[in-house]
Order: C-alpha cells, then sequence, then structure tokens
C-alpha cells in the first residue's frame, strides 16, 4: 500500500496541480484522503465561486502529473461537500485481499440461516458481502473482459462458499461451456450432476431447476411459510431443503444460438424471478458483456452486478447501469 507518507505525497501533487491550473480549491477538513486496495480517494472543497465542473474537468491534467498508465483514468463525483477524485493504483502501489482473511472477518452469528458470501474490502476497510438470501441480492452476474479475473473471482466465491457449507446444506450446478473454468469441482461433493458444456446442458439443467423450484414452494405451502429461511427455523422433522447455486459460466457461448438463447433466457427469468424464497439463486458470468448477451431483462434481475474491467463506458453501462467499470 502506498501507507499515510505515499497518500500525504499524491494528495500534495493533486493540490499542487489545481493551483497551477488556477482552479481555486482547498484541503479537506476531516477526511483529504482515503486508501483501499485497489485505489485511493482524495477530496477537494472548490473555493468561493467555483463550480464543481472546474474542477473535475482536470482530470486528464492529473492523470499526467501522477503519472498514471494509460487505461488508468481517475473517476470524479461529488459527495459530503467535497469534490472525489477516485485514483485507480498502479500494480506497484496495490495490496491483496485473501479472501481466506475475508471469511475469518466474517461472523457466521450475522447470516445464520441465510446462504452469505463476502467478496471482498471497501475503501474504509469494511468487509463486502452479498447474502443471497436477501430480497435484495438474490442473483448476480459477473462480467469483465478478458483477464479482468472473472474467473478468478467466481471460482473463489463458490470455493469460500463449499468450504463454509457443507454439501448437505448447498448444492451446485455448474455449465462451464469452455471445459476449463469450473474443471477443478467436477469432484466435489457439493456437485449434483455433472458438470454442462454446451446450451443444450444449460437448457436441461435449468428446467430441471424450474421443476424443484415449483417442486420446493409446494413444500414451503404444506408448512405455510413464506421462504426458506422460515423454513429452515421451524421444520425439525420435514425434509431439509439445502440451497442450490445454477452457475452458467461464459453466457454468451450458451446463447449464440438464437433458439437456445431464448430457451436459456427463459429459464433464467423463470428463476431469477422467484426462485429466492425456496433458496435456489442464479449466477451468470460472462467475458463478452455486450447488448445482445446481457439483455436488460437479464440484468434487471439479476440484482447484483460484479463488474470487473471492461473496455468502454457502454460495456460498463450494459453491466451494471452505470459508467465507472472502465477505470
Amino acid at each position: 500500500g502506498l501507507g499515510s507518507d505515499g497518500l500525504k505525497d499524491k494528495y500534495q501533487i493533486v493540490l499542487d496541480a489545481l493551483d497551477e491550473f488556477g482552479v481555486n480549491v482547498s484541503r479537506h477538513d476531516t477526511e483529504p484522503y482515503l486508501e483501499g486496495p485497489g485505489f485511493y480517494i482524495v477530496r477537494v472543497v472548490p473555493g468561493h465561486g467555483v463550480r464543481p465542473e472546474e474542477v473535475m474537468d482536470r482530470t486528464d491534467d492529473l492523470k499526467l502529473k501522477l503519472q498514471l498508465p494509460a487505461y488508468h483514468t481517475p473517476r470524479t463525483y461529488i459527495d459530503g461537500g467535497a469534490v472525489i477524485f477516485e485514483i485507480p493504483k498502479t500494480d506497484e502501489e496495490r495490496y491483496p485481499v485473501s479472501a481466506e482473511e475475508l471469511w475469518a472477518r466474517t461472523n457466521a452469528q450475522d447470516h445464520q440461516g441465510t446462504l452469505y458470501v463476502p467478496v471482498g474490502e471497501d475503501i474504509r476497510g469494511n468487509v463486502v458481502g452479498i447474502n443471497f438470501s436477501s430480497s435484495d441480492s438474490p442473483h448476480l452476474l459477473i462480467a469483465g473482459t478478458t483477464g479482468s479475473g472473472k474467473s478468478i473471482a467466481l471460482e473463489a466465491l463458490l470455493r469460500g462458499l463449499c468450504h463454509f457449507y457443507p454439501p448437505e446444506d448447498l448444492q451446485l450446478n455448474l455449465v462451464d461451456p469452455k471445459g476449463t473454468e469450473l474443471a477443478s469441482f467436477e469432484e466435489d461433493p457439493h456437485l449434483m450432476q455433472s458438470i454442462g458444456f454446451d446450451a443444450e446442458d444449460a437448457i436441461g439443467l435449468l428446467n430441471e431447476a424450474v421443476d424443484e423450484m415449483q417442486r420446493r414452494y409446494k413444500i414451503l405451502r404444506e408448512h405455510k411459510v413464506r421462504d426458506i429461511t422460515a423454513y429452515k427455523q421451524a421444520a425439525h422433522d420435514s425434509e431439509d431443503i439445502p440451497w442450490r447455486l445454477v452457475v452458467l459460466d461464459e453466457y454468451a457461448d450458451l446463447t449464440s444460438d438464437k433458439d437456445d438463447r431464448k430457451a436459456v433466457e427463459d429459464a433464467v427469468r423463470r428463476l431469477s424471478q422467484k426462485a429466492r424464497a425456496c433458496g435456489i439463486h442464479v449466477i451468470l458470468a460472462t467475458q463478452k458483456p455486450s447488448h445482445n448477451v446481457i439483455s436488460t431483462i437479464i440484468r434487471s434481475n439479476l440484482t447484483v452486478q460484479l463488474a470487473l474491467r471492461v473496455n468502454t463506458s457502454s460495456d460498463s453501462r450494459i453491466i451494471m447501469d452505470a459508467n465507472g467499470a472502465e477505470t
């Protein structure tokens, strides 16, 4: 990491650069800078009569002064009475956050009776996680360009879940068109049936999950409970219902044919609209975040979007409806 001295130096460079271009700003009183694993933020307060745009327009000058590489562009926004520059770190400045450490810092008591996975650390060093059992975050879309770490993110997530939830609590359905990304799960006791490789496998697996969803809803109705969490708390002598993750890696490969695409999309839509309450969750991953791969329907139903680095701001908007992943 940069440490407080390194950050102080970076902050001075920012102040000097803005001063050089006659943009009058002052230091932020309480928190002028903050460092996270992959980027740091600096806060400046525009002087009297200085419009925020005048400060934000100096992004390229800062990029030059901070000697950032071509593909690292600072992001700007306004927050808490200050203009924020979010500046990507170079490889030497970054520090890793291990998945093991994230799990160690996760309090199991807080997530009792839910399917939860930590995915990273925010700028303040707090653990950020996904609670699949929450109605806010039942399904996940992971997208990023080739080499952005999509496969590593997906594998770390699944490995962690398989480590902390025993096979009787968690089932996996996996489709891996490349045949290499998820191969290490082939022998895993959490795996329900062998890993699927093509659209036909995916459709079969998805339809089977839809049938299972309907079977589970029947059980929930019989027990007069609303969702799987309530069922798990109440039912002791009846059948235990494990969580199930349906994972489609390289989604673009499964939807290249028009008919396949319709069948896959329909099943994904049905699951993503109503499978959460009975403990079935969908994860889609793709290296091709384009309109014809990720339809609006898919994105609006996969309410958690994990955007890794992409090439353009339009790719970023397709994944998460906002710019930012391109920087």
